[in-house]
This record gives C-alpha cells, sequence and structure tokens, in this order.
C-alpha cells in the first residue's frame, strides 16, 4: 500500500515534470514569436530608439514572468503565495529605487516631449554644455571646456531648461557705450559696416541698432544682428574685437567710469 502511494506520487511528479517543461518549451517559442511581433510593430513606428528598447524589455520581462507563473502553478506551487511574495518584493524594491523610478518617468518624459536632442547646446539650474547622450535615467553633457557631466533627469525635468540650439538661426546681442559728445549717425553706420564685413551676419533677419539707455557718463546702444546657429561664437568674438578696432579707427571714444571733482573757493 505504502509502495502504491509512492509510485502515484512519483508518477505524478514525474507527469508535472514533463508537461511543465513543455509548457516552458512553447512558452519560450511563443515569447520569440511575440518579441518578434512587437519589433515588427515598432519598425514603423516614430518612437525614440530608447522608447521602443524600454518597452521590448518591459513585454519580454513581463512574458517572462506569466510563464514562470505558468509553469510552478503546474506544478503546483501556489498562484496566491506567489502574487503575495511578488507584490512585496515589487513594493521593497520600488520603495529602494524611488530615486531612480523617479529619473526613469523623468528620462520618457524627455524623450516624448523632446526639449533637447543630441548635440544641442542647453543650459539648466546647475549645469550647460553640448548633449551627448540621453538616458532613461540621465542625461550626459560636455561643457565649453570638455568637461563630462552626468545630469538625472529628475534634476532637468524638475528645473527651465534652455535650448540654445532650438532655432536655426541666433541673434548675437552687444551693447555698446559711446560719449555723449560722439556723433550718433557716424557710431551706428559704423556699426553697420562692421555687419556688412563678416558674411557669417544674415541680411535677413535685418540687424538693430538702437540707443537703449544713458548713463552717467555713456549712452548706451543696442547692436543685434543674426546669425546660423553654429556661427554664434565666431560672429560674437568677431563683433567684440571689430568693435574695438573699429571705433579706435575711426576715433568714437568708448567711456570708462569717471568722477568730476568741483572745488569751490570760498572767499
Amino acid at each position: 500500500m505504502k509502495w502504491d502511494f509512492l509510485v502515484e506520487a512519483l508518477e505524478k511528479m514525474g507527469t508535472n515534470i514533463i508537461s511543465s517543461a513543455l509548457i516552458l518549451i512553447i512558452g519560450m517559442i511563443a515569447i520569440k514569436l511575440a518579441l518578434k511581433f512587437v519589433d515588427g510593430i515598432f519598425s514603423k513606428s516614430r518612437l525614440d530608439p530608447i522608447i521602443i528598447g524600454y518597452v521590448r524589455t518591459c513585454v519580454k520581462v513581463a512574458l517572462y514572468i506569466l510563464l514562470a507563473t505558468i509553469v510552478l502553478s503546474n506544478m503546483g506551487v501556489s498562484i496566491v503565495s506567489m502574487i503575495a511574495v511578488m507584490s512585496a518584493a515589487c513594493a521593497a524594491i520600488a520603495l529602494a529605487l524611488q530615486d531612480s523610478l523617479s529619473n526613469l518617468a523623468a528620462g520618457i518624459l524627455i524623450i516624448i516631449n523632446k526639449p533637447f536632442d543630441r548635440g544641442d547646446y542647453v543650459e539648466t539650474a546647475s549645469v550647460n554644455g553640448v548633449v551627448d547622450e540621453i538616458h532613461l535615467f540621465n542625461c550626459r553633457l560636455h561643457t565649453l571646456d570638455n568637461k563630462f557631466v552626468v545630469v538625472p533627469n529628475n534634476t532637468l525635468v524638475g528645473g527651465v531648461i534652455t535650448n540654445y540650439s532650438y532655432a536655426e538661426n541666433r541673434r548675437v546681442d552687444s551693447v555698446v557705450s559711446v560719449g555723449y559728445d560722439d556723433d550718433l549717425d557716424k557710431v551706428k553706420a559704423t556699426l553697420r559696416d562692421i555687419a556688412d564685413r563678416n558674411p557669417l551676419i544674415l541680411k535677413d533677419p535685418a540687424m538693430l541698432i538702437g540707443v537703449t539707455g544713458h548713463g552717467e557718463s555713456s549712452v548706451d546702444i543696442d547692436f543685434r544682428v543674426w546669425c546660423k546657429n553654429e556661427n554664434y561664437w565666431a560672429v560674437y568674438y568677431y563683433i567684440k574685437e571689430e568693435i574695438l578696432r573699429a571705433f579706435q579707427r575711426e576715433q568714437i571714444s568708448i567711456p570708462y567710469p569717471q568722477l568730476d571733482v568741483h572745488i569751490k573757493k570760498e572767499d
């Protein structure tokens, strides 16, 4: 009697193992086919490759978890107990990785909204630089002096982002100070000549030259020109240097702070 029970138990166990192995093999084949189907759908999608890879990974993990649950259930493991253990494990992992999950959510928002792309020059509250890589948890930049910076995505999404590379054209702004005794028309003509002599400065949009303020010892003039985004720094330094040379050549004064002292003689 005892031997019959043991034989029956072994037969049942063997049957469960064989059936579980078959389920595992068939399930793995089905997962591969499902992933090929997902890849086929995403091949026609315009989504960012990072999002596609992330979604594919999530689908793959979910399918393998489902397959493992089915196999263990077929072997007699209680599904209720498995779900309870998995729920507790997921809660503990989520609590331990709350900062990482926050960065993950922020990374998905960055990829979907695209406030910047690879190669863009951006400025945030904490750093500015050129974007090299965009990941789900962080973005990697290099500064103009070639420092490598890794910024958590949550920091980027939670603050103001200035993207200097978003538009095709960019304006170069300069404030020029001249003396009150200088000929204003001559100053404007000199500035126009500086802009006209540089082919990197665009004719459209047109340059802007206008008085913006009256200082204690100078008249302040806005000098604004447009150029292609990639030519910004070349035009910026050209203007700063040529203003100095042209004003010296045309004998236009560049005032500096000064103090006039008047002595009153008492009788």
